[in-house]
């Protein structure tokens, strides 16, 4: 009887260091998971605010372009050009029979 018991007790700690191991390895395991979650927490923060000032620098350029190409931009840069206005166009007449033949 004495070594049922002792049998018994042997399998019962081993069982227990089982679960031990078991729970000790979850944690871990728990533990690895959650900083993983953490580390790419920080990611997503710094590409979220590095999205935030790409779409103010996107806005700023915008608003360049938009200024650049505006009518009273153009024609102040055309006046420091000092470009002269063409009044009288005359264009080369060839006449009717311009198409070839054969």
């Amino acid at each position: 009887m004495s070594t049922t018991k002792n049998n018994k007790n042997k399998f019962l700690s081993a069982v227990n260091l089982c679960l031990v191991l078991v729970v000790v390895l979850g944690g871990l395991y728990f533990l690895k998971t959650m900083d993983d979650v953490m580390v790419k927490n920080l990611e997503l923060e710094q590409l979220k605010t590095e999205l935030n000032i790409l779409q103010e620098e996107k806005q700023e350029l915008d608003y360049k372009k938009n200024a650049l190409g505006s009518y009273e931009s153009i024609s102040t840069r055309l006046e420091d050009l000092k470009m002269v206005k063409v009044t009288d166009i005359e264009y080369i007449s060839i006449g009717e029979d311009s198409l070839a033949k054969k």
